[in-house]
């Protein structure tokens, strides 16, 4: 496949007293120049933010005496190739996305970092690391996994194998004139968005429905199949648990949970739930659900579903769920997103249950905080509150609007058709309309999504670890979070693991500043070079 190639030659642009800055350009032998060096990057088709700050990232690192070539890769073309198919050939400059399920460490460490993890497209391979990467997985006791969770990413930031650059923030608009408290969800399970307040929001007319701009992504309300809108789904049917935004994961269909062996989770359900048609949620249902899911395997679960073996229940609120392995992952990324389905609804249905159509059946109830009312296929959804709902929304509905493209949603906020919007609109433009119109406010919300800047650890000059730490000091991350993401994005923090996951950071990793002159200082210190046009060199031998 052909890419475009953009070249950033720097070295035109370094004045000659960069090259003599260390003195020793003529004193001391040279190696071989370090060739111009490839960075990769998602095209233009996923916005101008990744070429911005692939230039402006190698105008810096350009002052070590570096020269590159930009290269901009179609997103799925990055994945399947790079990501996932190892054709890294110098670096990259790209985004992890803010996914719910990756508010758990092991997408951080074991699934970018392991030896030979798929997703490990840097090419790295450390036995220690991995063996610490690996061990959390299976550490259901949550103070010990944490202590491992720490010694890996303190050994990955030692190793300097690749580093985040910076965390991408998103944004809500909303009509402040009807609605206030409109703020970044918490707790949030897993596939909902950080944008999505409908739980949080309260009314200030007597317009008690929240319309929500958006477009058409749901197929089915069969939370069996659902792919695409699966948080959506989540307010109808409850999930088990929450995430917040300190990284724990809390109550919320269930009361409690505990790990009598590692491979057996002992769960309560909370007291006194009913689904929308009035009967009691019991262990009865979560059992029957969990062994439905079990059986049917359906497609759209299956990167949760796997480890799941079988569920018993206990007594009126309590079950077990049985695993095939520990799984230390199993309550912050699948108790957050198993749901409840009323057994008395789904026992004597004797189709494909994955393929059956509840909104015809009348069975497209759950026990969340919200009941489902109405669909009109690419026109709106209508959700009633559940008002005996023990989170129950302070205002009477959400709507759904699905109007098809961003012109349509931007007049829809302006003219006062639609309350809020989040994803659908650049967070640039949000917060131009906020500016724009007096009834519209905006709220920026920095995510665990990621700019990382990835090295081949299997080439040369990577496979230097001063090499990698000189380019980690040259890292401007300030300037790619103004520059490159125009402000909509802030610095991130040290390791693999963001920031914003909270407890699961290690937050004891010493800041790296920017800082030029260090990075020469190191390079110089591992014997490498500049010639009198200020190129860098190999150390001689």
């Amino acid at each position: 496949m052909k890419h475009s190639i953009r070249s950033w030659r720097a070295m035109a642009l370094l004045p000659m007293s960069i090259a003599l800055m260390t003195g020793t350009a003529h004193a001391q032998a040279l190696g071989e120049p370090v060739p111009e060096l490839q960075i990769a990057y998602y095209a233009s088709d996923m916005g101008p933010m990744y070429e911005q700050s692939a230039r402006v990232m190698s105008e810096e690192w350009a002052k070590l005496g570096l020269s590159f070539q930009l290269q901009p890769v179609q997103f799925s073309a990055f994945i399947s190739n790079i990501m996932v198919g190892g054709g890294l050939e110098d670096m990259a400059v790209f985004t992890v996305g803010a996914d719910p399920d990756r508010v758990d460490p092991t997408y951080w460490l074991y699934d970018l970092g392991a030896c030979g993890a798929r997703r490990n497209g840097a090419k790295w391979c450390d036995e220690e690391f991995t063996a610490l990467a690996t061990a959390q997985r299976s550490q259901v006791d949550q103070a010990q996994r944490l202590e491992t969770v720490y010694a890996a990413q303190q050994r990955f930031y030692d190793q300097a194998p690749w580093w985040p650059a910076t965390n991408t923030v998103y944004g809500i608009l909303w009509n402040s004139d009807k609605w206030e408290n409109v703020t970044s969800p918490a707790p949030v399970a897993a596939h909902e968005g950080l944008v999505d307040p409908w739980l949080s929001a309260v009314p200030k007319t007597d317009d008690r429905i929240l319309d929500w701009a958006y477009l058409e992504d749901v197929t089915t309300y069969n939370p069996l199949a659902e792919e695409g809108a699966v948080g959506w789904l989540r307010f109808v049917y409850d999930t088990f648990a929450k995430n917040n935004a300190q990284g724990e994961t809390v109550p919320w269909a269930a009361e409690s949970w505990e790990f009598t062996d590692p491979q057996t989770v002992r769960i309560v359900l909370r007291d006194g739930m009913t689904f929308h048609d009035g009967k009691p949620v019991t262990a009865a249902d979560a059992a029957f659900t969990i062994n439905m899911v079990v059986e049917a395997q359906p497609p759209a679960m299956s990167s949760r579903i796997a480890n799941l073996e079988s569920a018993e229940v206990i007594d009126e609120r309590t079950f077990e769920v049985k695993l095939k392995t520990s799984d230390a992952a199993f309550v912050t990324t699948v108790l957050t997103y198993l749901f409840i389905l009323p057994e008395h609804l789904w026992a004597d249905y004797e189709g494909d249950v994955t393929a059956r159509d509840v909104i015809a059946d009348g069975v497209a109830i759950g026990s969340g905080p919200f009941k489902f009312k109405t669909w009109r296929m690419n026109e709106v959804h209508e959700l009633d509150t559940n008002t005996a709902h023990f989170n129950a929304p302070q205002y009477d509905g959400l709507r759904r609007l699905a109007l098809g493209q961003a012109d349509a949603i931007r007049s829809a906020m302006l003219s006062g058709a639609a309350d809020i919007a989040t994803t659908v609109l650049p967070v640039a433009a949000m917060s131009d309309l906020a500016v724009q119109e007096a009834s519209l406010d905006f709220l920026e919300i920095p995510s665990h999504g990621s700019l990382l800047v990835w090295l081949n650890n299997e080439k040369a000059p990577f496979t230097d670890l001063a090499f990698r730490e000189a380019l980690r000091l040259a890292t401007n991350k300030q300037r790619a979070a103004i520059e490159g993401w125009l402000g909509f994005a802030v610095p991130a923090g040290e390791g693999s693991v963001p920031t914003q996951l909270g407890m699961w950071h290690n937050s004891d990793l010493a800041p790296i500043p920017f800082d030029i002159d260090a990075a020469r200082a190191t390079l110089e210190a591992a014997g490498y070079g500049w010639d009198a046009q200020g190129r860098l060199h190999y150390p001689p031998n």
